[in-house]
């Protein structure tokens, strides 16, 4: 409630004062209502966000002639909507009403996957899902964190928790277990923001593609050179 005080309230009278009394009283009312209509708008601006990967380096020779297919990418019911996720106690998290993804993170994750595999050129080519051509082997890469730590509010992180599985998917070999890796990243980050955040979560997405691939690049794994 806003309330308005003044020491010289003009009095009700007749003819040309009441006039003025009511016009007073109008401008008064009309100044609370606006007043309380700008207080109760929030100053704050809906904001959407994009994790992305580096661009793709210079092109070069395949470390494996094998075909891979990034199967899928899952993220924990707790991380998996659009909106932002800060963690501000052991068992408390806020959704950020201002700040989302453009899109449900499991799909950006997907992106970023596939175009880092194939920017890391361990494989000799990696396949969508729905695609055509058979593949060696498939990858699927599960997100079970996926937030903002301020649970210290001067040291705040951008915590990324992922886990990675390789499989063959040769018929005499189906389902055997090539290589798997789990990754958990906190990135600090100075500034309070969504932004900021955003930005620690590549950081740390980018850091954890570069071990993966370079890791890949140099698994024992069988040369089938299925260019199917």
């Amino acid at each position: 409630m806003i309330t308005l005080a003044s020491n010289a309230r003009p009095t009700p009278a007749t003819g040309k004062n009441r006039e003025r009394w009511r016009w007073w009283l109008a401008s008064v009312l009309g100044l609370a209502l606006m007043l309380c209509g700008c207080a109760s708008r929030s100053p704050w601006k809906q904001e959407a966000f994009a994790l992305t990967v580096p661009a793709a380096g210079e092109a070069g020779s395949a470390a494996h002639t094998n075909i891979l297919c990034l199967r899928r990418v899952t993220v924990s019911p707790l991380f998996a909507g659009k909106p932002l996720v800060y963690r501000t106690g052991d068992n408390s998290y806020e959704q950020d009403p201002y700040a989302e993804f453009l899109v449900p993170p499991a799909q950006m994750l997907e992106q970023c996957w596939r175009q880092s595999l194939r920017a890391g050129h361990a494989f000799a080519g990696v396949l969508d899902p729905d695609s055509d051509r058979k593949s060696d082997c498939a990858m699927e890469v599960s997100v079970n964190e996926l937030y903002g730590d301020f649970r210290q509010p001067d040291h705040p992180g951008a915590v990324l928790q992922m886990r990675l599985l390789l499989y063959s998917t040769q018929p005499a070999d189906y389902g055997r277990v090539l290589w798997q890796r789990e990754f958990a990243k906190r990135v600090p980050f100075a500034h309070r923001t969504p932004a900021a955040l955003v930005a620690g979560w590549n950081a740390g997405m980018q850091a954890s593609m570069e071990e993966v691939n370079t890791e890949l690049k140099h698994l024992a794994v069988p040369e089938t050179g299925s260019l199917h």
